[in-house]
């Protein structure tokens, strides 16, 4: 929009509600994502918000003229929302047409649990990067399907988060603590629970790991040749599911979204809640962006809520109908005296005092009748 503009710098180029229209109706003709579009709109109300609030010296715009921008650019937001909405709701239904099943999650977690001692003994015996990647698939594969961690989680994980682990008195129980992922600031550190079988396994890894290209070098549990973390996990994993037999090639991010999914089926709300916060995933997101979708058998339940209530309303009606109210005892109406003398107002009624209160009663109020009479 300050194409052409001598001095940009003054913003008056965006006093052109005109233009900011042919800007957003320009957005809409590309490939643009709807949602992506929003954004755009979004960022450009909140760069007016700032300039609003501080203006720079060079800015010639007047305080009318920002309050007829803004509206005019939430004006724009408002007419594209309707389209995310429609846009989240056929991504939710994209994402639940490929819904990872339960008996796919436990098959690759007994299975994963069986193939990874294997796999530290071949790497033992002799080490390879080859055996090594099958090791970082299967091995995130299962912590994937018990904890419902993102991909970072596992690419953060740092070689003293593992040896710094808590453990319970006994030794049967421990938690790795990952502090730096991308929930942290709304969730603190990611937890993975293991039990003792399986943290003997981290044990074997990092016991090996100097037999490895870059494993003397590296600080991350996940490293390359280079010793740096492992980028390429999801891969990994993936090459994992397919040998397993399992259906279609998921990312963390499915496996994530499905355990949410089945624990929102499965579990009440309290319980979902905490398994959610295990994974370090805000439900409240999902919840208010595809709360307008429901499956055939969340929709069923629905409409046996709707059945109910006419159910109860017909029995609430039956019972009225057949019930006699009795007859409502009203307070009897006590009726304003009328002054026997025609033509005399309310106020000019005459006054009479109450008994035994004779003394300091004013006179009677006369009338012109009364005097005439």
């Amino acid at each position: 929009m300050a194409r052409g503009t001598a001095e940009p710098g003054n913003f008056l180029f965006l006093n052109q509600p005109a233009r900011i229209r042919a800007w957003a109706a320009l957005l809409g003709q590309t490939r643009m994502a709807k949602p992506t579009r929003q954004h755009y709109l979004k960022n450009m109300a909140q760069f007016l918000d700032y300039l609003s609030e501080t203006p720079p010296a060079a800015c010639r715009l007047s305080s009318t003229a920002l309050v007829l921008i803004r509206r005019e650019v939430r004006a724009l937001i408002r007419g594209i929302r309707r389209h995310v909405i429609v846009h989240e709701v056929r991504t939710k239904q994209a994402k639940e047409s490929r819904l990872i099943r339960k008996a796919s999650l436990v098959r690759c977690h007994r299975t994963a649990g069986r193939k990874i001692p294997a796999l530290l003994d071949s790497l033992e015996s002799n080490p390879s990067t080859r055996q090594q990647w099958r090791f970082y698939g299967f091995l995130t594969g299962y912590l994937t399907s018990i904890s419902g961690h993102r991909c970072g989680v596992f690419q953060n994980l740092t070689i003293q988060e593992v040896e710094e682990a808590s453990r319970s008195p006994d030794e049967s129980a421990y938690v790795i603590n990952i502090t730096t992922h991308k929930t942290n600031r709304a969730f603190g550190a990611a937890q993975l629970s293991l039990n003792r079988e399986e943290y003997s396994w981290f044990c074997r890894f990092l016991a090996l790991r100097a037999g490895l290209p870059g494993g003397s070098q590296a600080t991350y549990f996940f490293f390359t040749s280079r010793a740096s973390p492992c980028r390429t996990l999801n891969k990994y994993f993936q090459s994992a599911w397919v040998s397993m037999g399992l259906p279609g090639k998921p990312t963390f991010t499915d496996v994530q979204t499905a355990i949410a999914t089945h624990a929102k089926n499965a579990h009440s709300s309290e319980d979902r809640r905490k398994v959610a916060q295990f994974m370090c995933h805000d439900t409240s997101t999902s919840d208010k962006f595809y709360a307008l979708h429901l499956g055939p058998l969340q929709a069923r339940e629905r409409r046996r809520l709707f059945e109910r209530v006419l159910v109860e309303e017909e029995e609430e009606d039956g019972e009225a109908a057949g019930t006699e109210s009795p007859p409502r005892k009203g307070r009897k109406r006590t009726e304003t005296p009328v002054s026997p003398l025609e033509g005399t107002s309310r106020r000019t009624l005459p006054w009479r005092p109450a008994r035994g209160k004779s003394q300091g009663a004013r006179p009677l109020e006369q009338t012109e009748d009364s005097e005439s009479s």
